[in-house]
């Protein structure tokens, strides 16, 4: 097979096939829903777990509701100007009756919301690695990040915290500009800091904003020199509670509380992670009984496609999941065609559903070749012995594979009634709980937590849950009650006191326990800048295939723009318009330094990466041009990439 030949035979057809762009639902797998008259006994707020992201743009998105479909906004994911848009996270409100079905949704005109997030990075410990990964991949202690500060200071200088925010009504502070609703506290007792705001839309729903992504350090002639532990820094990420209370048929409910997160921009917002946090929570869940493991029989459509669907879909944002099929020798997992035959559970597929099995990376630490699927790093990174390196799926992701390479799942990948859904309300009202949470959780990283993208290693840990209680509502995050926002657990954080909290301190709790706000994305870098540009392809001493992070987050390599308006030109020939179908390029090119003669070096991306993310290019879906052999049918490109040049404005267009 020559070049070409070989080139032609990467990627056949995409994921913008109809074919691919399926929600993961599938209607023969509805929930019971309460019998008609049924009483509502408790209300829960949705998703219970959410994620806001931060954006320097005025204009804003809704979070997605539906797993699977992750629709590009009108207008695309940047403003006119080259800004990034918010995304926002909705909450809606449930009613179940006692034995814990779906009556409806709650009508939320009448809610009173209340919202306490906080930033408390600058007051928690440094990261090197996760702390529960034992002999493995042994987790390193660290001191306190501002370790200079003395302990009764270090809630009121570092501890970002606005307090508990309400707000009621409909379409209340609709152009988001009531000071009444803003999440806004202080650091280092010298600078406001805004960590977002609040609004609802016109039923009353709760509408979170997050921040502008803006990152300052309190102190003069302080550059950044690490990629996550920066003193005198403080970003504006956030997390925390959202509590809502309500009169339903006469009856007054304090509804079950939910979480929300601010965190960075989804760089690549229409991919999925192949490992999301879906599936890292989802372990826990399944020890507390919240959620079952899959038993004997799985769906295709919901449970085998979407790690498939995500795995075929890295080809877009990094050059090793490109060439995947001839790392693997299973073909292009984007490919429909190929789909098709993978979602038939007959004798005459099982071969090819064994190969592609096979070409994933087992769990459990013994499989540690390079080129298995997923190609991207561990939390054990560190250790490059470690049976944590690299990256696998979840135990229960292999278990749903491993049922499905034996035949034992549900052909249900044609479903014309699933396929019919576009938005949540398209959904049978004892579907849309479930599908919030899971459609928030899917569109992040579930590792490697090193420390990760969104939020890192605590969350597959059932101690940071609520148990079920008469009803069974999973990913509720148990919540804290103590009395600062500052857990102190001495001088160092380390694999002991992170499960056992302080003894001596009893009142402080655990920190792998119940949490407060802010207690999520503390463990991530800050500022957070500087680990989103750390984060991207690793050069190895076996060369080839190179591993990477989170490229469904934070793209790696990229079919720009420019190549992309090239191939489309029916002027050019067929080989030449192929050549720049083929050619990726770094998507953090420039972030360290451009120019002649460039000696910029880690640091300096660092540095320039807190000026210049709002100018990083977004990847989305677009048309593929028509009779060029070999390229799908939709391709997806990086576009409203601006100027590297630190001290060129932001263009108006």
């Amino acid at each position: 097979m020559n070049r070409r030949d070989f080139l032609l035979g990467a990627a056949a057809v995409g994921i913008g096939s109809p074919l691919l762009a399926k929600a993961a639902i599938s209607s023969l797998h509805a929930q019971q829903p309460a019998p008609q008259g049924a009483k509502i006994a408790k209300v829960a707020i949705f998703p219970a777990i959410g994620f806001s992201r931060v954006g320097n743009a005025d204009d804003w998105f809704l979070a997605p509701e539906v797993p699977g479909l992750l629709n590009e906004p009108d207008g695309g994911f940047k403003d006119a100007r080259g800004r990034i848009k918010k995304q926002v996270q909705r909450f809606r409100l449930y009613g179940y009756d006692d034995q814990g079905r779906v009556v409806r949704e709650i009508d939320a005109a009448q809610a009173n919301w209340s919202v306490h997030v906080a930033n408390t990075k600058a007051a928690w410990y440094g990261f090197v690695n996760a702390l529960d990964q034992g002999d493995n991949a042994p987790g390193v202690p660290n001191p306190q990040r501002n370790a200079f500060i003395p302990l009764a200071k270090r809630d009121a200088m570092l501890c970002i915290d606005p307090g508990a925010v309400q707000i009621s009504g409909t379409s209340t502070n609709a152009a988001g500009g009531d000071a009444k609703y803003k999440m806004q506290g202080r650091f280092w007792q010298t600078l406001d800091v805004t960590l977002g705001h609040l609004r609802t839309d016109d039923k009353g729903r709760l509408l979170v904003f997050a921040a502008d992504g803006v990152s300052r350090s309190a102190l003069p002639q302080n550059p950044v020199r690490d990629f996550t532990n920066n003193d005198g820094w403080h970003d504006d990420w956030a997390d925390g509670w959202v509590k809502a209370s309500i009169s339903v048929d006469g009856q007054q409910f304090d509804c079950e509380p939910a979480w929300v997160v601010c965190c960075g921009p989804k760089f690549a917002p229409q991919l999925e992670p192949i490992v999301t946090l879906y599936d890292a929570a989802r372990e826990p869940m399944i020890a507390l009984g919240q959620l079952s493991a899959p038993a004997d029989r799985v769906s295709f459509r919901r449970d085998v496609l979407p790690i498939l669907r995500r795995a075929g879909t890295m080809q877009w944002v990094a050059a090793a999941s490109f060439l995947g099929a001839a790392w693997h020798d299973i073909g292009d997992l984007s490919d429909p065609k190929v789909i098709e035959t993978l979602a038939k559970p007959t004798d005459d597929s099982k071969a090819e559903r064994r190969k592609v099995f096979d070409a994933f990376r087992k769990p459990g630490g013994d499989d540690r070749r390079a080129n298995a699927v997923p190609i991207m790093l561990g939390d054990g990174v560190n250790y490059p012995d470690s049976a944590h390196s690299w990256l696998t799926l979840t135990p229960t992701q292999y278990r749903v594979l491993t049922l499905w390479a034996d035949g034992k799942f549900e052909a249900d990948y044609t479903d014309a009634k699933a396929d019919a859904v576009k938005t949540l309300d398209d959904l049978p009202v004892e579907l849309r709980p479930e599908a919030m949470t899971r459609a928030a959780l899917d569109a992040c990283s579930g590792g490697a937590f090193h420390p990760g993208v969104e939020i890192t290693w605590p969350i597959r840990h059932k101690e940071l849950y609520r148990a079920p209680s008469d009803i069974k509502l999973p990913f509720r995050i148990a919540l804290s009650n103590r009395k600062s926002l500052n857990q102190d657990l001495g001088l160092q954080l380390n694999a002991d006191n992170v499960f056992a909290g302080n003894p001596q301190k009893p009142d402080q709790g655990k920190p792998i326990g119940p949490q407060a706000p802010g207690d999520l994305t503390r463990w991530m870098g800050v500022p957070w800048q500087g680990d989103a540009f750390s984060c991207q392809a690793v050069l190895t001493a076996t060369g080839f295939p190179t591993p990477v992070w989170w490229p469904a987050l934070l793209p790696v390599d990229v079919l720009p723009e420019a190549f992309y308006q090239q191939m489309m030109r029916t002027d050019l020939t067929e080989e030449e318009r192929l050549r720049f179908y083929h050619t990726r390029v770094p998507w953090a090119r420039g972030a360290a330094g451009i120019g002649l003669h460039v000696e910029a070096g880690y640091t300096d991306g660092l540095r320039r990466m807190i000026e210049l993310w709002t100018r990083m290019g977004v990847i989305v879906k677009r048309p593929g041009p028509k009779g060029l052999p070999g390229v799908p049918e939709h391709v997806f490109v990086e576009v409203q990439r601006g100027s590297m040049d630190i001290v060129e404005p932001i263009p108006t267009r």
